[in-house]
């Protein structure tokens, strides 16, 4: 509790001394174009299935964005002049009710840039912003519409997702210089012309954290290092960086195309099933609130009242629909529901039956079967037979996307079994991950590295010195390359065998790659003895950084075996009277 009470003084002191700027956001984080106007959902997203009744009420986004600035002023004791929106929503009605109350400035997404402006914002296959895509992103902004005047801010996604969900995985070193290098790389063409280079970073305050190295103490000491000492680098606060820009440099927009952080619409909120639900009944308990809140106390309308904003909050919304899933998505849905139900109480009338039934359906989680028979599948065919992998261990990844948002999830289920003499294993692509070649076969569409390692343990189940790892590049949906190599005490100099796209196939070694990815790999190259435990995980890497994993912890395990001895475990598992 000391150190916790001792958090916002030290922002407030951060502030006071210039070196920071603190933003507002709407106070129970509602989607504040939705509660304007849920019809917004449909104008980024044509044909978007949309809640029986329509919810309107742009007086209750507005009463969501007077509390968070009155918590600010009460906290910081100043009234703050820019505006994080929750999960970045805007929409041209968000910017006419923040003009009104004196907002400087709003941030959201490059993709809400690029729309408005119908262009597209294209990177080279490194990620590094071509330059006319950089000269649009990488500036401020004006909007102007009508009585409506708003300075605007849009985020470099491809950078600030690097560090949400990428640098994590990588040393924190590496990772700093891999950021200033991108940030330089897009920059260079314009320094070059004369231009300052405005670099907004907006990613979420604390859910990037938990995934680094302490913290990411590291990380952020080496890039803060790094940028401090740079002279072609310099830090603004957003208002600082406003001030700073000439008139006419800033951009000119007078449209704005509604949409948040999260794919540049609101899909994560409104569209499912669930979430229309969800819509649905707290517009019936809008109306409710409208129609009662004349016939009762003051005491019980601010009650109701209180209860309806914390119900429009955003978090509600993230859980129900497919997008993600939790261990605990039957609380917030149950917590969902109790709010609703409370309004009705405040008013003094019984809450509606369906406040009784939870919204949100189980979701599919991550699933793993042992394997059960020895399987034999044909690595050198073109063909991929159904029952080739039946019998194999099977992990299943489900839904893996959690809390976070923004990782791309390319990877879908992975098998791994063997026979006599070979460790078998496949790895499945999303839909998403994959496209239709000239020839009308799919193939994986992104240019990347497939690495799969394994571990060799005892039958003790202890760890042997024997790691290996199998590195296959794709290029145009094709293996150009393998490499697999036996990695002993850190070192990764044991090559054991590879060949690249024109050499005959080794049966030591068979790959292949179409809508999944195959391998057929001897157990003498692993050194693999019958009783011996094998760990196998799969990773998708791009530009030299992470993109996806399975598992996303730990790793599928299947023991070297005889086929009477698999056999038997199986039928004693699972037969046995």
């Amino acid at each position: 509790r000391e150190i916790m009470s001792a958090v916002l003084p030290a922002y407030h002191s951060a502030e006071q001394r210039g070196s920071i700027e603190i933003s507002t956001s709407p106070f129970y984080h509602p989607i504040l174009p939705l509660l304007c106007d849920t019809d917004q959902g449909r104008v980024s997203s044509p044909g978007l299935p949309l809640p029986k009744a329509p919810f309107r009420h742009p007086e209750d986004a507005e009463e969501q964005l007077k509390r968070g600035f009155e918590l600010h002023e009460r906290v910081f004791g100043t009234r703050p002049q820019g505006v994080w929106p929750s999960e970045g929503s805007v929409s041209e009605e968000v910017l006419g009710l923040a003009h009104r109350l004196g907002v400087n400035w709003m941030a959201t997404d490059e993709g809400v840039l690029a729309r408005s402006l119908g262009v597209g914002l294209e990177r080279n296959r490194d990620g590094v912003l071509l330059p006319h895509a950089a000269e649009l992103l990488y500036n401020l902004y004006r909007f102007e519409l009508g009585g409506t005047r708003m300075h605007m801010v849009f985020r470099d996604h491809s950078l600030s997702d690097l560090i949400g969900f990428v640098y994590s995985g990588m040393g924190a070193e590496e990772a700093a210089e891999h950021f200033l290098y991108r940030i330089k790389a897009s920059a260079e063409p314009l320094l070059e012309k004369g231009k300052d280079v405005v670099v907004p970073i907006i990613l979420d305050g604390e859910n990037a954290w938990e995934y680094f190295p302490k913290s990411g103490r590291e990380f952020l000491r080496r890039l803060y290092k790094a940028i401090q000492d740079d002279p072609v680098f310099e830090c603004l606060t957003i208002s600082e960086a406003i001030a700073r820009n000439k008139p006419e440099d800033f951009g000119k927009l007078d449209r704005l195309v509604p949409g948040s952080w999260i794919n540049s619409n609101f899909n994560v909120w409104i569209g499912a099933s669930e979430d229309n639900t969800a819509w649905d009944y707290l517009s019936a308990a809008r109306d409710k609130f409208t129609e009662l809140a004349p016939k009762v106390s003051e005491q019980r309308r601010k009650l109701a009242f209180d209860e309806l904003l914390i119900a429009q909050g955003s978090d509600w919304n993230w859980w129900y629909g497919p997008d993600h899933s939790s261990a605990n998505d039957r609380d917030f849905d149950e917590l969902y529901r109790k709010h609703l139900s409370n309004v009705y109480h405040a008013l003094e009338v019984s809450p509606p039956d369906h406040l009784a039934q939870p919204i949100k359906r189980a979701p599919f989680q991550a699933q793993f079967v042992d394997q059960t028979a020895y399987i034999h599948p044909r690595i050198d065919s073109a063909y991929l037979g159904y029952f080739d992998w039946i019998g194999a261990a099977h992990y299943s990844a489900g839904q893996r996307n959690a809390a976070m948002h923004g990782s791309r999830i390319l990877l879908d289920s992975a098998y791994v079994g063997m026979d006599h003499g070979h460790l078998f294993c496949r790895l499945d692509f999303k839909p998403e991950a994959l496209t239709r070649n000239l020839s009308g076969d799919e193939e994986l569409a992104v240019d990347c590295e497939i690495t799969m390692s394994v571990e060799r343990l005892g039958p003790d189940q202890q760890p042997r010195d024997a790691k290996f790892r199998l590195d296959v590049e794709v290029k145009a949906g094709k293996i150009a390359a393998s490499n697999l190599q036996s990695l002993r005490e850190g070192s990764n100099d044991g090559h054991v065998a590879s060949r690249n796209a024109h050499q005959q196939p080794d049966p030591a070694l068979l790959l292949r790659l179409g809508r999944v990815f195959e391998v057929q790999l001897s157990l003498d190259l692993l050194g693999a003895c019958f009783g011996d435990w094998l760990l196998v995980r799969f990773s998708l890497w791009q530009d030299k950084v992470p993109m996806d994993a399975l598992p996303h912890e730990g790793a599928i395990r299947i023991r070297v075996m005889t086929e009477s001895e698999l056999v038997a475990q199986f039928s004693g598992e699972h037969w046995s009277a």
